[in-house]
């Protein structure tokens, strides 16, 4: 959707949105994650176990919904690849490195530095305009996630190259908008690009999971349930808000999609409280109000 194309109220509406509902799924990953971890299983396992699942279900389902989805000529296959591979796996890779080797809440800041690269590589690549208004719910959004993060209560250091893999978790995250309106410029659907994002994921992780360690370990629990949480993550915060953002990006573009999905960390923020008894602090609660306030700038 190049700049030039004025976008409807009601269309903006739609993907704003779609885009918040994805950022509200993606959110709630906490619940799924910590009941996987306390079964002893990995971050980077975890993130390997999801896109196999992805994969696995978009291949049984899509099948029947739009067959054509399966369609993927040569010349285009670098769009998919590069939201399997770069936005999928690459960024799991970066996120989790950082996270294990700072504190969360400055990996969490870094990874929210993607609305910056999405709203500048968006101007290159779509020559969208950087407004005024955009600059300032760059700003806002920036300093609603640090506040949400809790960092500059808590603090942590971090060395140059943990902050560099902090900044390519960003990267990474944030180049899922671009390859996906790349893609859906060539004629792809939201559910085509979902379905190869997971299948070319899901593809590289079955070779990197050790099963008998994941088997071992889903059997340590009741089956009923240590099932019912991995599916659970794969349906609710992964396939439900990739084809609610990749949708949304129909009607928005990127730039302002990467503002709209920062309502992430504020559900999250919730749902440590309401879940799991965590801390409402205040200057969490202000980050929310940033964050809304971006939004609706």
């Amino acid at each position: 959707m190049p700049s030039s194309v004025s976008i409807s109220p009601s269309a903006r509406r739609k993907g704003v949105l779609l885009v918040l509902g994805a950022g509200c799924a993606w959110g709630v990953i906490s619940i799924f994650i910590r009941r996987l971890t306390t079964l002893g299983f990995l971050g980077w396992e975890i993130s390997a176990m999801r896109c196999v699942l992805a994969g696995l279900i978009m291949a049984a389902v899509v099948p029947y919904v739009e067959p054509k989805a399966f369609r993927l000529r040569w010349r285009d296959a670098w769009c998919m690849a590069g939201c399997g591979i770069i936005s999928m796996l690459l960024f799991n890779s970066c996120y989790f490195y950082t996270m294990q080797h700072t504190t969360v809440n400055i990996a969490v800041i870094l990874l929210y530095s993607s609305p910056i690269f999405i709203t500048l590589i968006s101007r290159l690549c779509f020559k969208e305009a950087i407004t005024k208004r955009k600059i300032l719910a760059l700003v806002i959004v920036t300093l609603g996630c640090i506040l949400v993060s809790g960092a500059l209560r808590q603090g942590g250091s971090i060395s140059p190259f943990v902050f560099f893999m902090g900044l390519m978790s960003g990267l990474c995250y944030g180049l899922f908008s671009i390859f996906s309106r790349f893609a859906q410029q060539r004629g792809y659907s939201s559910l085509s690009i979902t379905l190869w994002t997971f299948l070319i994921s899901g593809g590289v992780s079955i070779c990197l999971l050790d099963w008998g360690r994941f088997f071992s370990l889903m059997n340590s629990a009741s089956v009923g349930s240590s099932w019912g949480i991995l599916v659970g993550l794969v349906l609710i915060p992964t396939l439900l808000p990739y084809c609610l953002f990749t949708t949304g990006l129909k009607y928005i573009p990127p730039s302002l999609a990467g503002i709209v999905a920062a309502i992430e960390p504020v559900v999250a923020t919730l749902v440590g409280f309401l879940c799991f008894g965590e801390t409402l602090t205040w200057d969490a609660i202000l980050g929310m109000l940033f964050v809304l306030g971006a939004i609706m700038i």
